[in-house]
């Protein structure tokens, strides 16, 4: 028996909500987990991911722990359409994959709330992993264990990544931020991200524009990105963008137009210019759903 675990990309923090909010989008990351007499094998991933420290596998012994699965070695075959370290939880896809497919194993990857608080667990933070988990639009609180809720998202809205042809470690990321934040930056923080909440529950477009303001990450991980304040400022100038910020750590810039903005993608591209030479740029949808487990 094999089991095939199919898990989101996600966009994490969304501005003001750093470590507590983020999304699924429709870009996946596809892993097949095979039991086999001993020892391990990843197949399909880059080489210098492939050893035994492999997130993948690493968190398949975790989840095989937690939930009693007693194997002797395991096969894993990756199949990756989300890039590695650019901001749209490459990380979380191979933790929440790993963990499921020893949950399938044990038939009880359907509980998403011990799945959830093992990948925080590993991961650290809830907010990559919340939404890869239960899909759409997700904030998270962690505690003795972690509270997550899927935020409704009212209108029909459109997420265009911006991804560059570099990486951005999140190590290098989090080593530019400032070990403390003065009230104002806290409050200001707070009330972009209840406004944010708030106007995509609502669909008030003109929320949307001033909530995805940040000021605890955003000013200083966009130094590490060439280019970053001058697309910023081209896509907040453009009306029928309704908001753009940072995805996770970056260096992914993420800008969200309306559904029927069919040419949203043409025109980003002809506004930036040589400002995206080398860039990705693709239009992606909410997925609403989460990791997909079947077993083959």
């Amino acid at each position: 028996m094999k089991v095939k675990v199919r898990v989101p990309a996600t966009s994490a923090n969304l501005g003001p909500g750093f470590d507590v909010a983020g999304l699924a989008v429709t870009l996946y990351n596809t892993f097949t987990f095979e039991l086999i007499d001993s020892g391990f094998e990843i197949i399909g991933c880059p080489e210098q991911f492939s050893g035994a420290d492999n997130m993948t596998y690493q968190s398949f012994l975790r989840g095989a722990e937690a939930c009693g699965l007693k194997f002797g070695g395991v096969r894993i075959e990756c199949k990756d359409e989300v890039p590695y370290t650019r901001g749209l939880g490459s990380s979380s896809t191979c933790i929440v994959a790993g963990i499921v497919g020893a949950f399938a194993f044990m038939e009880s990857y359907e509980d998403r709330q011990a799945i959830l608080n093992l990948a925080t667990e590993i991961e650290g933070h809830p907010d990559n992993v919340a939404p890869a988990i239960f899909g759409g639009l997700t904030v998270s609180v962690m505690g003795k264990s972690v509270t997550t809720l899927q935020i409704p998202v009212k209108n029909d809205y459109r997420f265009v990544a911006l991804i560059p042809p570099f990486t951005l470690s999140t190590e290098l990321s989090r080593s530019v931020l400032p070990a403390e934040v003065t009230r104002k930056d806290a409050i200001g923080n707070i009330s972009h991200l209840s406004l944010l909440v708030a106007s995509l529950i609502n669909g008030y477009d003109e929320g949307l524009r001033i909530g995805f303001h940040d000021h605890l990450h955003q000013p200083y991980r966009g130094s590490l990105i060439q280019g970053y304040d001058e697309i910023m400022s081209c896509l907040e100038s453009d009306p029928a963008i309704l908001g753009c910020y940072l995805s996770g750590a970056g260096p992914t810039i993420m800008a969200v137009i309306h559904a029927d903005d069919l040419m949203g993608v043409v025109r980003i591209k002809d506004e930036l210019g040589h400002l995206l030479d080398g860039w990705d740029v693709q239009k992606l949808e909410l997925d609403l759903q989460g990791f997909k487990c079947d077993y083959e």
